[in-house]
């Protein structure tokens, strides 16, 4: 992988990764429509096709500079494999386990990109980071409660989710050195396109035109968020604002709320609280 060489405006890779991770619950709340009837895989290809698509006209009309030209086609290829991987591990963890728990695991992920940081790149984050990720991850157990976690397929298959969305973003923190964001998501969203369409012999399915509204909706908000995600690694180091990634979760809560009456208690105020103290604190200097 390339060095981690990016801006360090953490103020503005924390606004950047807010506004991604509201997209993302946002996506994610579509998504919630879209699977009413559809096999998650499918869902996922129509969304991977449908955001490839986006991503391509965007190309053609907007011409960005450098345009899809790139040296770097493994590490792209690569993202794709861990983020594909990570949902696929994701969804077999939701059939498993109870929702709450395989929430909390997979959200393990901000904790990995520092030590996988440090394992690849030999960078050590420094001690705010470790400290503000321990306390936000307090503050989602005490959001979601989980019940009481065991050893089974179904949580080893959610931490297999959480440490490939951090190998993953470890790939785009190293990519953001090198590659505009624009080229990032046209390649995104065509390997990931391709990854999606192997499950297609067994679970093949077009959705209606009332499905196909929903998959759109996700699509859009997930090419976004990735793009917003992307543009928060390329302004400040990724372990300093990964940590804001949790506020995905503090949405996702308050949506709930408003679509479908799920009840917000003390214990997920002060979750959402920790959250965001947590996530404040890993942006803090040396």
């Amino acid at each position: 992988m390339a060095a981690l060489l990016t801006g360090n405006d953490v103020a503005r890779g924390t606004r950047l990764m807010i506004f991604a991770a509201l997209l993302l619950a946002s996506g994610a709340t579509s998504a919630r429509f879209a699977t009413e009837g559809m096999n998650v895989f499918v869902v996922v290809f129509w969304t991977n096709l449908t955001m490839f698509i986006m991503m391509s006209g965007y190309m053609l009309i907007a011409r960005p500079k450098g345009g899809v030209h790139s040296h770097k086609l493994p590490l792209h290829f690569l993202r794709s494999v861990f983020t594909y991987g990570a949902l696929v591990a994701y969804f077999y963890a939701l059939a498993q386990i109870p929702f709450a728990n395989a929430v909390v695991l997979q959200s393990m992920g901000p904790i990995f990109v520092p030590i996988l940081a440090f394992l690849v790149f030999r960078r050590l984050s420094d001690r705010y980071v470790w400290l503000g990720v321990a306390i936000s991850f307090v503050g989602v157990i005490l959001l979601v409660r989980p019940d009481r976690i065991g050893v089974s397929l179904g949580e080893i298959s959610a931490l297999l989710a959480a440490l490939g969305g951090a190998a993953a973003a470890l790939v785009i923190w190293s990519l953001a050195s090198t590659e505009p964001v624009a080229r990032q998501m046209f390649y995104f969203s065509f390997f990931a396109c391709l990854l999606s369409a192997l499950p297609l012999p067994w679970t093949w399915q077009v959705p209606t035109l009332v499905q196909l509204t929903p998959i759109i909706a996700v699509a859009g908000f997930t090419i976004a968020g990735q793009f917003y995600y992307a543009k928060a690694f390329s302004s400040a180091p990724g372990d300093k604002v990964i940590t804001w990634s949790y506020m995905a979760i503090v949405f996702a809560a308050l949506f709930g709320f408003a679509f479908w009456r799920e009840p917000i208690v003390i214990l997920s105020a002060l979750g959402a609280g920790l959250i965001v103290g947590g996530a404040h604190l890993a942006t803090r200097a040396r």
